[in-house]
Parts: C-alpha cells; sequence; structure tokens
C-alpha cells in the first residue's frame, strides 16, 4: 500500500511539473490588423459612416493630411459604438491639440474595448464658410 502511494506521488510530482505532457503552445502576441483605408475630401464638412466591422481588443486610425498651410479650424473626429450593446467610444483632436500631426500613425487610439461587431465613423467639421479641411488618407486598424 505504502509503495503504490509513493508511485501515486511520484506520478503526481512529474505531471505538476509538466513531465506528464507536452506544454501547450505559446499564443501569438496581438497585432494590429488593418481593418479599412478610405480618402475623406476637405472641400466641406463631413460625417462619415465607415461601415461595420468586427473589431478586436482597440481600434486605432491613422492618417496622411494634406491642405491648407495655416492651422483650418476643423475638429476630427473617430468614433465607434458596439453592435451589440450601443456601447460607444471616441475621441476628437484639432490641428491647434498639443501633438497634432498631419502624418499620423496614431491619431486615435481607443482601447481597450469589447470585441465584437462596431459602427465605424468618421468626421471633419468646421464653421461655415471657414473651410476647407484637410484631405486625409485614413487608415483604420484593430488590435487582434
Amino acid at each position: 500500500m505504502l509503495i503504490v502511494a509513493a508511485v501515486a506521488l511520484a506520478a503526481l510530482a512529474a505531471v505538476a511539473a509538466g513531465c506528464g505532457g507536452s506544454k501547450p503552445a505559446a499564443s501569438a502576441s496581438p497585432r494590429w490588423v488593418q481593418v479599412l483605408t478610405t480618402n475623406v475630401s476637405g472641400a466641406k464638412p463631413v460625417k462619415l459612416n465607415l461601415g461595420t466591422h468586427d473589431l478586436g481588443q482597440g481600434a486605432r486610425l491613422s492618417w496622411v493630411l494634406s491642405g491648407p498651410t495655416t492651422a483650418p479650424p476643423v475638429v476630427l473626429t473617430f468614433r465607434i459604438i458596439n453592435q451589440k450593446n450601443g456601447v460607444g467610444y471616441g475621441s476628437s483632436v484639432s490641428p491647434k491639440d498639443p501633438g497634432f500631426s498631419l502624418d499620423d500613425q496614431d491619431a486615435f487610439l481607443l482601447m481597450p474595448i469589447w470585441k465584437g461587431p462596431y459602427y465605424v465613423y468618421f468626421s471633419q467639421r468646421f464653421p461655415q464658410g471657414k473651410g476647407p479641411g484637410y484631405d486625409a488618407k485614413i487608415t483604420v486598424w484593430t488590435l487582434k
């Protein structure tokens, strides 16, 4: 009986130490995956519905802006709304904000967020007669 107990304890110790089988493969680190790219005209204020997209742990918007050499009075906004529960995330920026850049890979970063389908919006607003705004090439990314 004592020998059976000793063998059982040795087997338990071996399994606990990882000797009882192969270790699971290390999971891949999350990475940014491109969701969409589009061009936006700065000729007039715009609110774009960029569609519904399956997003992971985070959302990021990058841009390359061109247009006026002096900072126009624009507000650029990135918003996402979870299609299932209605929870929304968003952020706005203007050229006068610290850190504003015409070429920015991290113009907006929204995280953490719930994984799932999201309505994705981008807008550029400015007062009537105070345009144009920026022409933009925007790319939306998700962390998966």
